[in-house]
């Protein structure tokens, strides 16, 4: 199974945008659901600068996206390194997407799956030089 989604990150959205009681009745439900969520086999974590964030975001032009702002995804790009760094629930392939676009190009896609299929460690890093 593969999802575009881990539990243990969410706060770092909640933390960037909720009031201080809405955080409060976020951590509530949080810690509800906490307790049933199985760790992932794998978690890639897909990381670029804030600029290539922000270029990424404006190109798809979806209007959800529109209020995004560079600042904001800067925040979140920091946090989510921060988070990262730490997490060891599972194990944890880094992957710079500065120069790997597995979105938009076939040989990329490849090139990380056969990244992923060699992975032995629970922490590793993958970047495509320039």
């Amino acid at each position: 199974m593969v999802g575009d989604f881990l539990l243990q990150k969410d706060p770092l959205f909640a933390r960037l945008t909720l009031a201080d009681d809405e955080m409060r009745l976020y951590e509530t439900i949080l810690a509800q659901l906490a307790p049933s969520v199985p760790a992932p086999d794998l978690v890639i974590y897909l990381q670029a600068q804030s600029d290539t964030l922000f270029d990424r975001v404006t190109r798809r032009g979806d209007p959800i996206e529109a209020g995004i702002s560079e600042a904001y995804l800067r925040s979140l790009s920091d946090a989510y390194t921060r988070f990262f760094h730490q997490y060891d629930a599972a194990p944890v392939l880094m992957v710079n997407t500065e120069h790997l676009n597995p979105i938009d190009r076939a040989a990329d896609f490849d090139l990380l799956l056969s990244r992923i299929s060699k992975m032995r460690g629970r922490r590793e890093y993958f970047n495509l030089a320039a």
